[in-house]
């Protein structure tokens, strides 16, 4: 019998959800490096920006405590997480640097946190997918 396997059914995925949760954080820092620049003029697509930055937020927080629990479904949706992530670059921040509001170092700073926001998620993601096989193959050699 595999006990390290077999003690996966009672111990969370601490390191898919840590580093979901480590994607959230940069994210958070990526948001408020877009939003608060004194050079930003507010309008409606920085309201939309935040917008999207609270609902990702909420189901990355989800797609987190989920993922504790080996939830494959969850895992899956944390790259489509992961790749909003990624489309973000090309929406707010590229039309702040577009009208100079912001400079070409807070532009790939930006870039720099949104990316390393969705390399955590991606790898938090890969790794509830492995332990969920691993997992469930344990439960079907147990017959459970």
């Amino acid at each position: 019998m595999n006990t390290k396997a077999d003690k996966m059914r009672y111990q969370t995925n601490k390191t898919g959800y840590s580093l979901i949760l480590l994607g959230l954080a940069i994210s958070i820092v990526a948001l408020f490096s877009i939003i608060t620049p004194p050079a930003i003029i507010p309008n409606f697509g920085i309201a939309v920006e935040i917008l999207i930055n609270i609902v990702l937020l909420l189901v990355t927080f989800l797609a987190a405590e989920r993922c504790k629990t080996y939830s494959r479904g969850w895992a899956l949706t944390s790259f489509v997480i992961a790749a909003i992530h990624v489309l973000r670059i090309f929406y707010m921040p590229t039309i702040l640097v577009a009208k100079g509001q912001l400079t070409g170092f807070q532009f790939m700073m930006i870039v720099i946190y949104l990316l390393s926001a969705a390399t955590c998620i991606v790898f938090g993601a890969l790794i509830t997918l492995r332990k969920h096989a691993i997992l469930m193959k344990h439960l079907r050699e147990l017959g459970e």
